[in-house]
């Protein structure tokens, strides 16, 4: 066994150990994952073509290669050390490999997530570059209910040149410390073709940071968090920065796509919270259908981990309050009051199929 040999499960499973969901939309021919890995992005465009067995990123990247060529990617490795990775997760370097499935790398048996350490990220070089960017209002996320004050408060610009959302980023443990910049582009055209929320590119330098190592919004929330013993986890900035215009005291998170890594939770964990809210996109048309069933599965398999540590429940718009990829935030506070008050817990969640 090889590794150009791997079937397109075990390059499913891979991608999942490495932290790249699969979307809904993958068929025999390209299995499309998120761009999280490659770029911190956020976007199902990263393809993984079954025939050639080679990756593309639609969103950033471009052509990158083989599953080997995807780990010097993203990890920096040298060629042996990706090869390794690789063969040792599937056991294939000086053993056979087992007749069904395959073997998990040890790595894979983690430690409780409570005895997680987390490194903090680095801090970029020009980190105050975002305030060479206008502060003003801006006319689009006004209209999606998002105050002036609540831009001032989280520190967000805009660049008119871009037609651009500066949203910089700061450390979870240090509310002063820059971590990465975000962009959100306004302009259509360009979120079509390089992703609606991408890292910033300034001076022929990149702004991009390990999104999973964070959470945007803690430096401003976490004594509302710790007071509340709750926290709301949604996918985005601008869902933060809506419960910012909402409320004076705002107990909510972004993770910045729709991975919540272990990292995340233990940050949240060790504030000492009771409940914790998932308030992700409304991700299906239709009641039941496949996109519907996928979405739930995922959501319940995101929290296996924290389940026996803290209270779980989840914003699931089973009333038809939202649009097809809406936030609970999106339609101001009378319908986030009511689809927080309609939450789910954890245990009736995984029973939903209407």
């Amino acid at each position: 066994m090889e590794i150009k040999d791997l079937t397109n499960q075990q390059v499913i499973n891979f991608m999942d150990y490495l932290g790249s969901d699969l979307s809904p939309k993958s068929n025999d021919r390209q299995l499309i994952f998120n761009t999280c890995l490659c770029h911190n992005g956020d976007s199902y465009k990263l393809f993984y073509y079954t025939e050639s067995k080679t990756f593309h990123c639609y969103s950033s990247c471009g052509h990158i290669g083989s599953l080997i060529d995807l780990l010097i990617h993203i990890n920096k490795y040298e060629f042996k050390d990706a090869v390794n990775e690789i063969k040792d997760f599937f056991g294939i370097s000086n053993q056979p490999m087992l007749r069904k499935g395959f073997r998990i790398k040890k790595k894979l048996k983690q430690d409780d997530i409570k005895d997680i350490q987390i490194e903090l990220l680095p801090i970029p070089k020009k980190p105050y570059v975002y305030k060479t960017f206008q502060q003003v209002p801006i006319k689009e996320w006004e209209k999606e209910n998002i105050s002036f004050k609540a831009l001032k408060t989280y520190q967000v610009h805009y660049n008119p040149y871009e037609n651009q959302v500066v949203i910089p980023h700061f450390c979870w443990h240090d509310k002063d410390r820059p971590v990465g910049i975000r962009v959100r582009n306004l302009d259509e055209d360009k979120a079509k073709s390089f992703g609606k929320y991408i890292p910033l590119w300034y001076d022929n330098r990149c702004y991009n940071h390990r999104l999973s190592l964070n959470l945007y919004g803690l430096n401003v929330n976490k004594e509302s968090i710790k007071n509340f013993k709750k926290v709301i986890v949604f996918e985005g900035e601008k869902s933060v920065l809506q419960m910012a215009t909402m409320y004076k005291n705002n107990p909510s998170v972004a993770i910045c796509g729709s991975n919540f890594s272990r990292e995340q939770k233990k940050i949240l964990i060790d504030l000492g919270i009771e409940e914790l809210i998932i308030a992700f996109d409304r991700q299906f048309k239709v009641k039941a259908d496949e996109e519907y069933v996928a979405w739930k599965n995922k959501i319940c398999k995101l929290v296996q981990d924290i389940r026996e540590i803290v209270n779980i429940s989840v914003i699931w718009d089973k009333d038809n309050l939202l649009e097809y990829k809406d936030s609970p935030s999106d339609k101001g506070k009378k319908v986030f009051e009511q689809l927080l008050k309609n939450r789910i817990n954890i245990i009736q969640f995984e029973g939903v199929v209407k």
